[in-house]
């Protein structure tokens, strides 16, 4: 069979290869070593890893077709997971699909005074799309510091950005399979944990004594090794969500334990932290904002948890021109005029580097401008002018907003929205406490448009940071304190007062939900 060459601009370098007509691209890149990142696992569900054909593109096919609009194909345009290669080509691949490691997680603040101390620990939240990691210092009179913090991307997300993804790379009728392919995921995750830890040993003259560890569910299943299968099927059985405790990285570790299958470690972490169901004269909610929009409520007297199934919207996922929260991501937008003189757009990108793509908090804003100004009405139908071409916010109109993102962001938050309003009932908040990076950098006046949160409740909102490695951090105090068992007695009596709401049970979730998606 007749070989082709292929040019491929990579990372701001040239490497040429060769291949039999009909291979696939993905599949040469992984023959020569070259990693891509497929948000959906490569099983062409998202649309999101584009590559751009400057010379030798090959047809359309039916994905391309219908995640691309006919202006991207006509540039050269393809989907990377399901591209074969017809002839000698030169393609690029968009350096914004492999600015991963930029991603910073959200951690905590720090401030070493350079103090030694009598002892030394690091707590770990291990996200689906990012590491973060903490190392605390603290001496036995109670004096601690948080001495620094470091962060990484979850290099299991060459597989896939969600756990849907993830727990479907490592299940299937192949029994020895799955195995090698969780031992894969495990070995990715270890690896980026041990170099957190490696890195932040290097900040202090002793040894750590205790690491504890966070994270949702999936997550930590595949961290300990345990099979994930029955977490993406029905009933939702996890292996095991207790505490456990064992040896790894050369010293003790802790890891936190869970609710169920979808209200993990990290919700339970949060709770721990913003300590809401010690509070029996206030009505508190943590929701944690993220793919899988997990929430807890204190009534004053009962715990009452549930997740949503609100997507990857807020880290850019499933939005056309979307990234993750990396040097160059929009991030705030305003947009300025009207339907006679025309509109006119300004955005903030993070790093104050040239645009690249939306993070969340950019779409969301951007959404929220555009029903501001009416250009999107309350349904979220975008102005006939715009419908078909998308509204920019730059002026080389790389970076837009399209009528599907606006409706997956209807879908994220119509989600989230519903959820809390299931889970609150008739009660009314007197917090509400917001989790997670991405609800540290929102401007909520700026998102109001959008109704994320229900009538009444943007007023009481908080934002916390990462509260699930806030509360991790927390643990590890208590521990290095001598009193691991009170701590952990704490944190199973967040678990035996905690009910599940499980929404697909609710009759009525369905036209709550379609409600919900309004603007």
């Amino acid at each position: 069979m007749k070989k082709i060459r292929v040019s491929i601009e990579y990372k701001n370098n040239n490497v040429t290869l060769e291949a039999l007509k009909g291979k696939q691209l993905k599949g040469l890149l992984a023959d020569a070593g070259l990693e891509a990142s497929y948000p959906c696992g490569g099983v062409g569900r998202c649309g999101k890893c584009k590559v751009r054909f400057t010379e030798g593109a090959p047809s359309p096919n039916t994905l391309d077709k219908s995640f691309l609009s006919e202006k991207e194909t006509a540039q050269g345009v393809r989907l990377l997971c399901r591209c074969s290669l017809e002839t000698d080509c030169k393609v690029c691949i968009d350096s914004a699909g492999f600015a991963e490691e930029d991603i910073v997680a959200e951690t905590a603040k720090s401030s070493f005074s350079g103090k030694k101390y009598d002892k030394y620990g690091i707590a770990v939240d291990i996200g689906t799309t990012t590491i973060a990691a903490a190392l605390v210092g603290i001496c036995g009179d109670g004096e601690k510091e948080i001495i620094d913090t470091a962060s990484c991307v979850n290099h299991q997300r060459r597989v896939g950005a969600d756990v849907i993804s993830r727990i479907a790379y490592a299940s299937g009728a192949d029994r020895d399979l799955n195995r090698a392919k969780l031992e894969e995921l495990r070995e990715l995750v270890i690896n980026d944990v041990s170099a957190l830890v490696e890195e932040l040993e290097m900040s202090i003259d002793g040894d750590v004594d205790m690491i504890v560890v966070t994270g949702n569910t999936t997550m930590l299943h595949i961290f300990r090794g345990l099979d994930v299968e029955s977490l993406g099927k029905y009933p939702y059985t996890p292996v095991d969500i207790d505490i456990y405790e064992t040896e790894m990285f050369g010293t003790q570790l802790v890891m936190m334990p869970g609710i169920s299958a979808f209200v993990g470690a990290d919700i339970v972490s949060g709770i721990y932290y913003s300590d809401i169901i010690n509070k029996e004269n206030r009505k508190e909610l943590l929701l944690d904002l993220g793919t899988n929009g997990e929430m807890a409520f204190f009534d004053g007297k009962n715990l009452k948890v549930t997740s949503t199934a609100a997507g990857p919207v807020f880290e850019g996922g499933t939005i056309s021109c979307g990234v993750a929260s990396v040097p160059g991501a929009v991030c705030h937008v305003d947009v300025t005029g009207n339907f006679e003189n025309g509109f006119f757009t300004k955005v903030k990108t993070i790093g104050d580097k040239a645009p690249i793509g939306l993070c969340g908090t950019g779409v969301m804003e951007a959404v929220s401008e555009l029903v501001r100004n009416g250009i999107t009405d309350k349904s979220g139908l975008l102005a006939d002018e715009f419908f078909d071409e998308d509204f920019a916010l730059t002026d080389d109109g790389k970076v837009s907003v399209s009528q599907q993102d606006i409706r997956n962001i209807q879908l994220a938050k119509g989600a989230v929205n519903t959820g809390l309003r299931e889970l609150v009932g008739d009660d009314e908040p007197d917090k509400v406490y917001v989790a997670g990076g991405f609800g540290t950098n929102l401007d909520y006046d700026r998102i109001r448009y959008i109704r994320l949160f229900p009538e009444g409740f943007e007023d009481k909102v908080e934002s916390i940071g990462n509260s699930a490695l806030k509360g991790a951090i927390k643990l590890l105090d208590e521990i290095l304190l001598e009193k691991k068992d009170e701590a952990l007695f704490e944190l199973n009596t967040i678990r035996e007062r905690a009910t599940e709401l499980v929404l697909a049970n609710k009759e009525d979730f369905d036209d709550s939900f379609v409600e919900a998606m309004n603007f």
